[in-house]
């Protein structure tokens, strides 16, 4: 009988181990999956989204040189001056070292998510990607992002009114 018991145990033992381990790593992934509730997005026909403006303009915050593309969504939004943007807006900046758009550094990219995505911060998603729009560099909450648009939170986190002249002639 003491023989039964001890082989039961050896091989119980490694059993157990597993399972336990199983277990583990299984509540690892879960951990993972449910902080990591980003999607992963691309835009690589971004330069088909609406242009807003016919020149660039200088954005402070970025340090560079900028146009703005906007999907029909945020156009519309745009253009009727809304103070709140539609879920599945979407706002796209090439950013530039000068004027004349001879080199695009990056994109970032600024998408208004469901309700309950970011509540604090009006449910913007932002990103920052290579000019391809394939190569996210980084996305989601992004701290810096979401700390200098809080400034225009009256306009649904968006700056503007530098962008509402050239549109104008639309209306």
């Amino acid at each position: 009988m003491k023989k039964l018991v001890l082989r039961s145990i050896l091989i119980v033992r490694p059993i157990k181990y597993l399972l336990l381990s199983l277990i583990l790593s299984t509540v690892f992934m879960l951990g993972l999956s449910a902080s990591n509730t980003d999607k992963q997005f691309t835009f690589p026909h971004w330069k088909n989204l609406h242009k807003l403006n016919t020149e660039t303009f200088k954005s402070g915050s970025h340090r560079a040189w900028v146009d703005i593309y906007v999907n029909e969504l945020a156009k519309k939004a745009y253009i009727q001056k809304l103070n709140l943007f539609p879920v599945g807006s979407i706002v796209l900046k090439p950013i530039y070292s000068d004027q004349e758009r001879s080199e695009t550094s990056k994109l970032t990219i600024m998408i208004k998510m469901k309700k309950g995505y970011d509540p604090d911060n009006a449910d913007w998603w932002y990103g920052v990607y290579d000019e391809s729009g394939m190569e996210v560099w980084y996305q989601g909450k992004i701290k810096s992002c979401i700390k200098c648009h809080a400034r225009a939170k009256e306009t649904d986190y968006m700056f503007s009114e530098s962008v509402m002249y050239t549109i104008n002639e639309w209306e």
